[in-house]
This record gives C-alpha cells, structure tokens and sequence, in this order.
C-alpha cells in the first residue's frame, strides 16, 4: 500500500475550507462580542442610575420660606443633559452613600444643607464685601465602572451648571432693581450662584487595582482553563494512544486504548 504523501494532505480543500468556516466564525464572533463592545460603549448606555439629593433645609428670604435645593432637583430632573441615559433617583444623603458603596449608583448630585441660605446671603452682601459661593458637589463612582462613572460625571455637573444659571435667573429677575445695590462680584455671582465640585463618592482601595481587580482576576481564569483543558487533553490523548508525547530527543508512544476519547 502505497503511503499518502505530507503535501498531498496539506493540498486536500476540505482540510483548509472546514478549517477556515470554523476560525473565520470563531474570529467574528470574538470581534462583534468583544471588540464591538468595546469601541463606542457610551452611545449604547441607557439609564444610568445617578444619584440625586436635596439636604438643603432652606431659608427665609422676603418673608417667605425659600428651599433653592428644591427648584435645582427639580431643574435636574428636566434637564436634558444626559439625555435618555442618565436615570435620576431622589434620594436622601444616607440612601445615597448606601447604594454608592454598594455600587448601585454611577455618581450623584448633592445639594448642600445650607444652599438656600448661601445663596440668599449673596443679595444682602455689603457693596465692598467679596461673598462666598454656595457650592454643589458631583460624586464619582469609579467602583461601579470607570466608563458609567465618567459618563455620569459629565452629565451631572452640565446638569448641576444648568441649574445654577436657571436659579440665577429666577435670582436676577426676583431682585430687580435691588440688583444695583450690590457689588460687581455679587451682581455675577447672583447670575450664577453655585459651584460645582467633584469629589470621589466612593474612594478605591490602594489594591484594588483602580477598580478593574474583578476584571483582571477574570482574564486570568479564562486563560488559565484555557492553557489547562489544552494541556489535560494533550496529556489524555497521549495516555489512551492516540498520540505521541515528544520530550526532547524522545518520542513515547504508548499502546492505543480502545475507548472513545470523550
């Protein structure tokens, strides 16, 4: 009998179209999952959840009461910064901590409890005296993902500066021609009263690999049973006899088990 020859086999179609159905699948699949999914993710996302609380307890300005916090939550809300992707959760101070550490919020939005008072403290500033700006702080959450975090970030504080100029608005237009009493510095920041801050809601631990621990511990499982199942099914295929098991400059070939390889 006549033996096949290595080149005819390598020449043989089936060999190269089944082997090249089955990677070129296998490598499409692999892009569209995993590459795909990777290259614009922030057109994809839908409704994060972020965080929104008033602690502002208000302040009496022109014999009513005034909470400020009230009318910037609810700017927020009606914002459209953010668009359908940031979903806003009313929530009080001790729920928002709560749900950050846990990872449920990609950030939040705080008002201050003294915001209203702040505010109000700009129109009754001396024409000389430099007033304080009432801030706003924007929490990040680089534990919940470092993509949503920065996203959510971004449209929190456009949202929060929306609401600081419509509150200026109202401010400007509610104090008239009382206005020119006040200095330049007031006048301005009476136009737009609040500061928005950034602060980390949520601060990583120094090993935690900037938040992608999970990730990383995960790569290192898909890779290690991948490298072991190769590994354990050269080693069960050389202990039944299909095949040879090269060390070095010796070839072992042990008798050939009759049994299925599964």
């Amino acid at each position: 009998m006549q033996p096949t020859h290595p080149f005819r086999v390598l020449r043989a179609k089936p060999l190269w179209i089944a082997n090249g159905v089955i990677t070129g699948v296998l490598a499409l699949l692999f892009t569209v999952f995993y590459v795909g999914a990777s290259i614009d993710p922030v057109s994809h996302m839908k409704e994060l959840p972020v965080g929104l609380v008033n602690a502002d307890r208000g302040a009496a300005a022109g014999g009513e009461q005034v909470n400020l916090g009230r009318q910037i939550t609810e700017s927020v809300k009606k914002s459209a910064a953010g668009g359908d992707k940031i979903d806003w959760k009313v929530m009080d101070e001790k729920e928002m901590k709560d749900r950050i550490g846990k990872g449920e919020l990609f950030g939040a939005l705080v008002v201050p409890g003294d915001f209203t008072s702040s505010v109000t403290a700009l129109t009754d500033a001396p024409a000389t005296a430099a007033p304080a700006r009432p801030t706003l702080t924007v929490l990040t959450n680089q534990s919940a993902g470092s993509v949503g975090s920065g996203l959510a970030r971004t449209a929190t504080t456009e949202a929060a500066r929306n609401a600081s100029l419509q509150v200026g608005r109202e401010l400007t237009a509610r104090n008239g021609s009382g206005s020119a009493d006040l200095s330049t510095a007031a006048r301005l920041l009476l136009a737009d009263p609040a500061a928005v801050t950034v602060r980390d809601g949520h601060p990583l631990d120094s090993h935690s690999g900037l938040g992608l621990t999970a990730f990383y511990y995960a790569l290192v499982l898909v890779v290690c049973g991948m490298l072991s199942a190769n590994v354990i099914s050269g080693q069960v295929d050389h202990a039944l006899g299909y095949t040879r098991n090269d060390m070095g400059p010796r070839r072992l070939h042990r008798p050939l088990v009759r049994a299925t390889r599964v």
